[in-house]
């Protein structure tokens, strides 16, 4: 058995242990069941998978006794005949106590406390968006409340306009004070307040305008009833149980929340979460829940471009008819092969699945493979597996229970937002920790989040300016990324030497910043440190490294959470070597003319310069681009074969933490797209020879293509020999992913279904096109069925499996349970109300800390970092320009996610940020708007002079320039920071009113375009819902 399995067993055994020697025996309508001494008779009673009915409880929020829906009877003992009502979420079990949940007297509150709360709601139902998923509806059928006898006036009020994100309802509020908690006391959101009293309470904003949390969008599932919605779910809307859905993992960033992708009439509709207790838990950013709105976007590549397309690859949407799928396969194998003479590099994307990267590299082999990052990402990434390996990496849930915490360089709100609500749930701990002292029960919400309004919790933050956390931080330290690298090292001094004794810099700032550090590390049992990718180089790593070291020296068991850019960077950097390229070694060949054309799967091109870009365009004689969307590389593209996105295709990726994870399509993708690796297959057949289809090489084969099934034993010896550390341990591991091939032996009945019981429409969706009704697409890759037939849950497919059969699928596609139809259902799975999941989700941890090993490609680029001595000087110069940087923002960064155009609409405008000492300097304290111009013409072509909307801040590093949204490519804006002399070289002017003037009228010009666009695209969407793409069975997902 793995270390890894046996290390993670073995405290889930202690833990269990330890709640056994707490348990409590209570009695409810007297049957005995156990819980936890000290927890809430609420939580108590769904743990023991009753049906109790609540709204104002949740397990992230605690109690308040708001609803008295969940009143109950106590008697004092069992021959007791009369008791008292109790609320249970505000009453701790004790040993004994019996409780009464059926009786009269507690059913008749509980249907009254329903009728009241119905006197206002409104009877629209069929026209709520949360219709069908409704926690209100499900509860009303609970306590029996089937009649409505209030004849009286309601309520009313008018409704706000949150934004395109999120739609308002007032009228269906019934006062359970969830959405406040969540948004003010959990989210720490400060435009979001509780108006009135008595039966006039309203909720939401002093006035309309955008909510401004990061976690808006959770507003949706924590309300129970139909407040807050969807907004772009509305738009176009489809019941819950029409939807198809699957179990996925979101791509907007390194963290790896889980989620559910829902699906109708061959669109996807919404991402809902899919709870993970040491990942995302109930709660996700709004980046991952609207951010997949480009795979239904108009410009999206659907067809094959570069050469003439046969009619029998078009699969129209107006006809039935289903072309030869040879023919298809041998039209795009004879376009590829005229290649076949020419010398190719390949190039993978820490985008891209872990399949598609490593068919890529065992197609064209490690010296002519390019991993897409430079050289600066790849020696970042180095880093990050270091740490990973030698400190460990805490998840989510362990950031949130941390005591001592350093943010270094990074935005988290707006680069891992995740990441940061668990820092702002550590930011609690200061109270709950009071509270424990007090004998206070942490579910008490309100009694906890008094105790220590006054404290500070000990977090705090190196970066370039003031972001959403510097509120919660006890020292801010707003400081260039060289003046990072000197505070590191003096802090990293002081641990060891009495910081008197230690070169502290003259700076009084830096000083109170590293005394305060100090002070509370001295008492931190589980610091942790944060790094990133936002600052470029390795300085501020190799700093952090050298702190993480003294840390381990004094004894503390530090640490590490180093956070990749992209949702793939550790799968992608664990199988790199030596010989394989990046992108400037890669382009040094091309000069040399080593190569004479490139393949490239789904790689944006965001890391390359313009510079760099126009090079590879003009070395490359030949340019084959697999992608879904159009981008510079893309774009520069001889032929171009169209993918599928995340929603359509199965994978593997790495997070953070290194936690490999698969995600699984929603729906079949229409022909002609495919997988990336399939199309990598016809390359294979096309110019190489035959690499990926040899019977020889069916293991390499299976391990690139299939990992997220288990490895079959006559695979097993070869695997031992061929593949690298990372696929070893994923072959250890193989248990945890899923036998496919034991559910199609045994028949697809055992599979689980991707939509509902309740799936309305299959014999009546394709009748415009077909008289003749389709067989389901069938797959053959993963556990679940693209019908209603098949189990529902993981633990209904356990109980009726055995034998090899036993596993159940890695995931439930969506969360239902009889009774439950809302997200609350997931308590039905779980061991407890906000605890792991009873069969937790298929994942792999790639490291082992216990080992100590490092990667080979560690060991080559980072060993001459740790030699690395002194730090660059500190850069004090008042008044001078000595940094060009860009300010991260959730939205305008997401390239993808701004052709669904809400992020477009939610983009800030165009700005400069600049620091007061240069304001003042230039004298630009009263300007509006700046003028950027280049005196170099190099710089100048690349980046062109822009107009940009002016901020002065006080808390920002001096001689530091942040650009927010701007049009210059990061990758210019590094190449101009170490090549160029920013302070003589980028002049900074007040704009003039005439370019202020078409400043504003470009970007009115572009609100207009960008919503008349949205517009289109959703009357779009609804007309494609009359074609659906029909899979026919000629192989289900394996034709093409």
């Amino acid at each position: 058995m793995p270390l890894m399995l046996v290390l993670v067993r073995n405290k889930e055994q202690a833990m269990t242990e330890n709640n056994q020697q707490n348990e409590v025996t209570f009695y409810v309508d007297g049957k005995p069941y156990q819980g936890q001494a000290g927890d809430n008779l609420l939580s108590a009673m769904l743990s023991n998978k009753l049906n109790v009915p609540y709204f104002c409880w949740h397990p992230e929020l605690g109690s308040i006794g708001a609803c008295r829906q969940c009143a109950v009877t106590q008697y004092n003992d069992d021959s007791c005949q009369n008791g008292r009502l109790i609320m249970a979420c505000m009453t701790p079990i004790t040993q004994g106590m019996h409780i009464g949940l059926s009786d009269d007297y507690s059913a008749d509150f509980r249907q009254q406390i329903i009728s009241a709360m119905m006197t206002n709601h409104p009877h629209d139902c069929p026209v709520c968006a949360e219709g069908g998923e409704c926690h209100l509806q499900d509860m009303t059928v609970m306590t029996g409340h089937s009649q409505r006898q209030f004849q009286g006036a309601k309520r009313t009020f008018s409704n706000q306009d949150l934004g395109p994100l999120i739609g308002h309802e007032m009228n269906r509020c019934i006062t359970c004070y969830r959405c406040d908690r969540y948004y003010s006391d959990y989210a720490h959101g400060k435009d979001f307040a509780v108006y009135g009293s008595k039966n006039q309470v309203y909720f939401g904003r002093q006035q309309d305008g955008v909510l401004e949390s990061e976690f808006a969008g959770n507003l949706v599932e924590v309300c129970p009833t139909g407040v807050f919605t969807d907004k772009p779910f509305s738009q176009h809307y489809s019941r819950k149980w029409d939807l198809q859905s699957s179990p996925s993992v979101c791509q907007g960033c390194s963290v790896g929340c889980n989620i559910s992708v829902g699906e109708r009439y061959g669109i996807t509709r919404r991402i809902v979460n899919r709870y993970n207790h040491d990942i995302n838990g109930y709660f996700l950013c709004d980046k991952g829940r609207f951010g997949f709105q480009y795979v239904n976007s108009a410009t999206r590549i659907r067809q094959p471009q570069g050469f003439d397309i046969q009619p029998s690859l078009q699969h129209s949407n107006g006809n039935n008819g289903q072309a030869s799928n040879s023919l298809s396969e041998k039209h795009i194998i004879g376009r590829l092969s005229r290649y076949k003479k020419q010398r190719f590099v390949a190039m993978g994307s820490a985008s891209a699945s872990i399949e598609t990267n490593l068919a890529l590299k065992h197609l064209f082999g490690s010296a002519q493979f390019c991993s897409g990052l430079t050289d600066a990402q790849t020696e970042q990434l180095a880093y990050f597996d270091g740490f990973n390996r030698r400190f460990g990496s805490d998840s989510v849930r362990d950031i949130e229970q941390c005591d001592w915490l350093l943010v270094v360089g990074e935005d988290l709100t707006q680069t891992s937002p995740r990441l940061a609500l668990a820092v702002r749930q550590m930011a609690n701990n200061v109270s709950k920790a009071k509270a424990a002292q007090l004998n206070v029960p942490q579910w008490q919400q309100q009694a906890v989040k008094t105790l220590a309004t006054d404290m500070q919790a000990p977090i705090f933050q190196l970066t370039l300016g003031k972001n959403k956390l510097s509120d919660i931080c006890a020292v801010n330290g707003y400081q260039s990324p060289a003046d990072i690298v000197v505070s590191l090292a003096q802090l990293t001094a002081a641990l060891t030497h009495p910081i008197e004794d230690s070169s502290v810099a003259d700076d009084g700032s830096q000083q109170d910043f590293i005394q305060v550090a100090l002070a509370a590390l001295k008492n931190a049992q589980k610091p942790m440190l944060i790094c990133g990718q936002s600052l470029a180089g390795s300085d501020h790593l190799s700093a952090c490294e050298q702190l993480l070291h003294a840390m381990t020296r004094q004894g503390k068991a530090v640490k590490v959470c180093s956070v990749p850019n992209d949702v793939n960077s550790l799968g992608l950097y664990q199988y790199l070597d030596s010989d394989c390229l990046s992108i400037e070694q890669m382009l040094a060949l091309s000069q040399a003319k080593s190569f004479d054309g490139m393949v490239v799967a789904e790689q944006s091109g965001q890391s390359f310069s313009k510079a760099q870009l126009q090079t590879m365009r003009d070395t490359f004689a030949t340019i084959i681009c697999l992608d879904y969307w159009h981008n510079p590389i893309s774009e520069s593209a001889d032929v171009l074969l169209p993918v599928a996105t995340f929603d359509e295709s199965q994978g593997l990726v790495v997070n953070f933490q290194g936690k490999a994870q698969c995600f699984y399509p929603a729906l079949t993708a229409k022909l002609p797209i495919l997988p990336a690796w399939r199309y990598i297959k016809l390359i294979d057949e096309a110019m190489g020879n035959g690499h990926l289809s040899q019977p020889e090489h069916d293991a390499n084969d299976n391990a690139s293509l299939s990992l997220s099934r288990r490895l079959q034993p006559s695979e097993k010896q070869h695997l031992a020999h061929s593949l690298p550390t990372f696929w070893h341990r994923l072959k250890q591991l193989q248990s945890d992913f899923i036998d496919t091939d034991a559910y199609v032996r045994t028949g697809q009945w055992l599979l689980a279904s991707r939509q509902t019981p309740r799936a309305s429409g299959r014999t009546a969706m394709y009748a415009n096109q077909s008289v003749h009704e389709p067989k389901s697409t069938i797959d053959l890759s993963s556990p679940f069925n693209f019908s209603m037939e098949g189990f529902i849950s993981r633990e209904n497919q356990a109980q009726q499996l055995s034998g090899e059969q036993q596993a159940a699928p890695p995931a439930n596609a969506y969360s239902w349970a009889p009774g439950w139809n809302s997200n609350q259902s997931v308590s039905k799975y779980q061991t407890a109300p906000g605890q792991a999941l009873n069969k937790p989700n298929a994942v792999v941890h790639i490291y082992d800390p216990t080992s100590g090993q490092s990667h080979p490609k560690h060991n080559q680029t980072h060993k001459h970092k740790v030699a690395k001595q002194t730090p660059p000087a500190s850069q004090k110069s008042h008044g001078e320009l000595n940094y060009l940087g860009s300010e991260a923002h959730i939205f305008a960064d997401d390239a993808k996610g701004r052709l669904g155009f809400d992020f477009e609409l939610l983009s800030p405008l165009p700005a400069a940020v600049i620091s007061a000492d240069i304001a003042q300097s230039l004298a630009l304290e009263n300007s509006s708007h700046l003028r950027l111009n280049w005196q170099d013409s190099a710089l100048a072509k690349v980046m062109p002079a822009q107009t940009l909307q002016l901020f002065v801040c006080d808390e920002q590093a001096n001689g530091c320039l942040l650009l927010l949204n701007s049009s210059w490519r990061q990758a210019d804006i590094t190449f101009a920071n170490n090549h160029a002399d920013i302070g003589a070289q980028l002049q900074l002017t007040a704009a003039s009113a005439q370019q202020v003037d078409d400043y504003e009228q470009s970007l009115a010009a572009h609100l207009n375009n960008t919503q008349q666009q949205k517009a289109q695209l959703i009357a779009d969407l609804k007309q494609q819902d009359q074609y659906i793409p029909i899979r026919l069975v000629a192989g289900g997902l394996d034709d093409s």
